[in-house]
């Protein structure tokens, strides 16, 4: 967790020319994409807090697009938030649907990627070994910072663009990455989230790359870090992202 300062922002935008999910122009169908998605936000912490979500005109078919990955991106997270007051009222919000029977598949899909004994281990202290799916994690990060990115710069993020990304459950064991330790003791990287206890974030720009790092229910920790997009060179972006991979501890996705 982090000290949180609500910023003041603009909440609903009225006037975009492209989608920021493909950088094309924006022609009907249009949906109103929640950034970051409105799934985080559980309806009696929205209702309680009176929370107006920024909002964002995308097509409906880019958004549409992303749905699945959003859902897989809550529910493979979502044992990990409980701890917190929004936590805990996600957690038991996914729980009741689940016993009313909504998205069975999808949880059950969750549920195998747990392993008490992977490849035979025995884990301490009765751990288990969950096995995420790195690539859909990471998309839909990339997609919240690339709305975010989009809402403060009015500038479309490649859909494509090469990224690391890297997440940190709450763990006594575990600790974030040391680029996202010296990250976090910089002046200028300034909390920028509208929703304490839900979401928050912050972000920097540093000569080869930016850094954006993601705090979901005061308890999971997602850095994204990715180079300049206005660099067509090529050479350092690759260079960008090795500094980072240096630069870090443990995996990326």
């Amino acid at each position: 967790m982090w000290d949180t300062k609500v910023s003041a922002q603009t909440t609903r935008v009225t006037k975009y020319e492209v989608c920021y999910l493909c950088g094309l122009n924006l022609v009907g169908p249009i949906d109103w994409d929640h950034v970051p998605l409105r799934q985080l936000h559980a309806p009696e912490i929205r209702k309680a807090r009176n929370l107006q979500l920024l909002t964002i005109p995308v097509h409906a078919s880019c958004n549409k697009g992303f749905q699945k990955d959003e859902d897989y991106f809550l529910h493979s997270l979502m044992p990990y938030a409980r701890g917190s007051n929004a936590g805990n009222a996600i957690y038991q919000k996914s729980l009741s649907r689940f016993r009313e029977g909504q998205n069975l598949g999808l949880v059950r899909r969750v549920l195998r990627e747990f392993e008490p004994r992977p490849s035979g281990l025995v884990l301490p202290g009765n751990k288990v070994l969950q096995r995420i799916d790195g690539a859909r994690i990471s998309r839909v990060a990339w997609k919240i910072v690339s709305g975010l990115y989009f809402h403060h710069n009015s500038e479309v993020l490649p859909a494509k663009a090469a990224r690391w990304v890297t997440l940190t459950p709450p763990n006594n064991n575990q600790v974030p990455p040391e680029h996202f330790l010296a990250f976090d003791k910089l002046s200028e990287s300034k909390s920028r989230g509208r929703y304490p206890g839900v979401f928050d974030y912050k972000f920097q720009n540093f000569p080869e790359a930016h850094y954006w790092a993601l705090l979901l229910w005061d308890q999971i920790i997602l850095t994204v870090i990715f180079h300049d997009p206005s660099c067509t060179c090529g050479k350092c972006e690759l260079d960008s992202l090795r500094s980072a991979y240096r630069a870090g501890s443990g995996e990326g996705f």
